[in-house]
C-alpha cells in the first residue's frame, strides 16, 4: 500500500469476505470467495496504479483469459455434440 495508498475498495472487499465467511448461509453451503472475487478488485487497483481508465477494465480482465478460451474453443472442435465445456486438462 505505500505506493498506491489504501483504496476503499479493499476495506469494501475485506468486509463482505469477513462477512461471507462468517455468515451460517455461506458456512452452512462451503461457500467460499472464488478467486474471481480477489482477482476483480486487484485487477481494478493494478488498472488505477498502471493509469488505465475504468473503462479498459473489461478487456483488461479478459485478455489474460484468451488461451484458456482459445483452448475450450478447440477442444470444442473435436466433439461438436458437446453442448458444455468439461475442460480434459490436457496440454496443447
Amino acid at each position: 500500500f505505500s505506493i498506491v495508498g489504501r483504496d476503499p475498495l479493499i476495506e469494501v472487499a475485506i468486509s463482505l469476505e469477513k462477512a461471507a465467511l462468517s455468515d451460517e448461509y455461506f458456512i452452512k453451503r462451503k461457500l467460499y470467495p472464488n478467486v474471481d472475487f480477489y482477482s476483480g478488485y486487484i485487477s481494478v487497483l493494478f488498472n488505477r496504479a498502471m493509469g488505465f481508465p475504468p473503462e479498459f477494465f473489461t478487456l483488461l480482465f479478459a485478455i489474460p483469459r484468451m488461451a484458456g478460451y482459445l483452448a475450450h474453443w478447440h477442444e470444442s472442435l473435436d466433439d461438436p455434440d458437446t453442448k458444455i465445456i468439461r475442460p480434459q486438462q490436457q496440454k496443447l
